[in-house]
């Protein structure tokens, strides 16, 4: 982890920032706040309503399909960015081209199937296999511009039912803290009503009252992202340094602020920068719906991936597959061309490729799964080398993960400026998908009824836990809408936990760690039976949130005229995060795009991420983060 970085404008007695309030003076003002709140939520959106309240937003104009303009886009990458920026460029005139170094497009999004796993349904010849992945998908209510996108595409993501308790933090010592959603209270005063559930939340986790008036709820409330002094500050020091500071207490921001750290940004809370953190507690608190969370339907590789990729050959758009890029040729602040592809292997080395991540390795025989990601063997194919090509285009966009970017650009020459320079410092971050597949059981329904996952504290393997084979009930009623419809009425569990920590299984089997979480799941579920099957994923290519990462994050704007990057791990100056930060840097490098090609229509109208709120706006102005 990158050591913080000293900077003399974070010391809260200077001027610049905004000073100390006493507790009573905020508690005047968070009262006030509230009472501001009751004409909250009336910005006008397109139709006249409110655009930020749709489950997904509708603007209009976004909406085009313009004539061929004669300029062409290499996309370097098929992942979530790649795929989304394709999308945008297409509907805009652009002969796009996407190059991916695996078979198919999706990165992080991307599923597949595996006969290997799990128990096949009974007499069901045309079964093709347990649907694997990265893990669950989270998208939050606060993802407006990636909901946006959804609607122009007609796409539906897996509603978690609105009546159930939305959160529920187990800790390992078995106490259980449930929060909601309500929204019983009439109209804007629903913001309060969280508020008070908040409180009431945050106090059984800290064993001690937690008011709305305590002195660190306001300094969580008054993080301003576009005070770009508070994000350098914030991103200076760790989360429990600052929640030290400003006296969040210690078992709260273990048993919350942990978990949520797992869950969201796939790193331990030690690692993770203060910024980031309250990043998510500002976008999640606008309205009670930024806090929902919907998943993408099953299997995503099929329910989402796929119909991009159709959309995007519909259009007139290429996609090369299995072709990783090699170098960026570029001159005189330019990019001439990209040379992308792999020579066939030397005489008498026997080479494999997997599907999946798009790893190449040698063995004199066919493994049972990828030495790399942990894809299936029947993921896994023979690798002759197709030989390179350049490709040429007007302009570049790199949409690929953090180690990706930096060895492209380290393999081009791109250095000795700090744009580049600093990319180089970026690390990545690992997180490990366990799926154990349970025959004849029912014992989580029994544990958790009315849930479908669990935040985990305390723990030391388990992070956000899922249970895929649901049973079709919540709250004792049943759901017409089943998570996974295979699994329901089997008398299964097939239930994944996401591993942040990794360095404590890095060097282990995955027969032993799908040991070691049965062991932990059986603390929450002493009546687990032993594991029919199990499989893990690894990956190591996810974008870690960490002190001092802020200030090295380049903007999408290289220093080459023609050449820019997208993804979660750039900067963007907009408070987004994840797969709704690549979506709106997908849309920024679409209007970038077209200005610098000097065409005036279809420029994307980007929405802010979370609900406009009067109430925290009204906090920002009178609090700050600092201590």
């Amino acid at each position: 982890m990158l050591e913080a970085k000293k900077m003399e404008d974070r010391k809260p007695h200077d001027s610049n920032f905004t000073p100390r309030m006493s507790r009573r003076r905020f508690l005047q003002t968070g009262l006030a706040a509230t009472a501001l709140g009751a004409v909250n939520l009336t910005l006008p959106g397109c139709g006249g309503g409110n655009v930020y309240l749709d489950d997904y937003p509708n603007v209009p104009e976004n909406k085009v399909s313009l004539k061929p303009n004669g300029k062409s886009v290499l996309i370097l990458g098929g992942g979530f960015g790649g795929m989304h920026a394709a999308c945008e460029l297409v509907d805009r005139g652009f002969k796009v081209t996407v190059i991916e170094k695996s078979s198919t497009l999706g990165g992080k999004l991307k599923s597949w199937r595996d006969k290997t796993f799990g128990v096949p349904p009974v007499d069901d010849p045309e079964w093709k296999g347990y649907p694997r992945d990265h893990g669950a998908h989270a998208v939050w209510g606060f993802y407006n511009n990636l909901r946006e996108f959804m609607f122009r595409h007609d796409y539906q993501l897996w509603k978690f039912p609105r009546e159930s308790t939305m959160y529920n933090f187990l800790d390992r010592d078995g106490s259980q803290v449930e929060m909601g959603q309500p929204t019983s209270w009439p109209g804007p005063l629903a913001d309060l009503e969280r508020l008070l559930d908040v409180s009431r939340a945050f106090s059984a986790m800290a064993g001690e009252r937690v008011t709305p008036g305590r002195h660190f709820m306001g300094k969580i409330g008054g993080f301003d992202f576009s005070d770009k002094k508070q994000r350098l500050y914030l991103d200076s020091l760790s989360f429990p340094e600052w929640a030290r500071l400003v006296g969040i207490p210690e078992r709260l921001t273990r048993r919350f602020f942990g978990p949520i750290s797992e869950m969201a940004l796939f790193d331990p809370i030690e690692n993770t920068s203060a910024l980031y953190i309250l990043m998510l507690m500002s976008l999640a608190s606008g309205h009670h719906s930024d806090m929902a969370i919907d998943i993408f339907m099953h299997p995503p590789g099929e329910t989402y991936v796929k119909p991009i990729e159709n959309y995007i050959r519909s259009r007139g758009g290429e996609i090369v597959f299995n072709t990783p890029v090699m170098k960026i040729k570029h001159e005189n602040g330019r990019v001439l061309g990209v040379l992308a592809g792999e020579e066939a292997p030397a005489g008498g080395v026997t080479t494999w490729r997997c599907n999946v991540c798009g790893s190449v390795f040698s063995s004199p025989t066919k493994p049972g799964r990828c030495p790399v990601c942990g894809a299936p063997a029947s993921e896994i194919m023979p690798f002759s080398g197709g030989g390179t090509r350049e490709y040429v285009a007007d302009y570049y966009v790199v949409a690929m993960d953090t180690p990706g970017a930096k060895a492209v650009s380290l393999a081009s020459g791109l250095g000795g400026q700090p744009y580049f320079d600093n990319m180089q410092k970026l690390e990545a971050t690992s997180v490990y998908p366990v799926n154990l597949w349970y025959d004849n059981c029912d014992v989580w329904q029994k544990r958790f009824p009315g849930h479908a996952d669990f935040f985990a504290s305390s723990f030391k393997l388990l992070g956000i836990t899922l249970n895929w084979a649901m049973d079709g009930k919540v709250n004792g009623k049943h759901n017409n809408d089943p998570l996974v419809p295979d699994y329901q009425g089997k008398n299964i569990n097939v239930i994944e936990t996401q591993i942040a920590n990794t360095d404590l299984v890095r060097n282990l089997d995955d027969d032993k760690i799908a040991r070691l979480v049965h062991e932990e799941l059986k603390i929450a579920l002493p009546d687990l039976p032993p594991p029919t099957d199990w499989y893990v994923n690894r990956w190591d290519t996810y974008s870690p949130q960490r002190v001092g990462y802020e200030a090295l994050r380049p903007p999408i704007q290289s220093p080459l005229d023609n050449l820019f990057f997208i993804g979660d791990w750039v900067r963007t100056d907009h408070e987004s995060v994840y797969m709704e930060k690549t979506c709106v840097s997908a849309k920024m490098v679409t209007n970038l795009i077209l200005e610098k090609a000097g065409q005036k229509k279809g420029r994307i109208r980007i929405l802010r991420s979370g609900t406009p709120n009067r109430m925290i706006s009204l906090m920002r102005a009178v609090e700050s983060p600092y201590p």
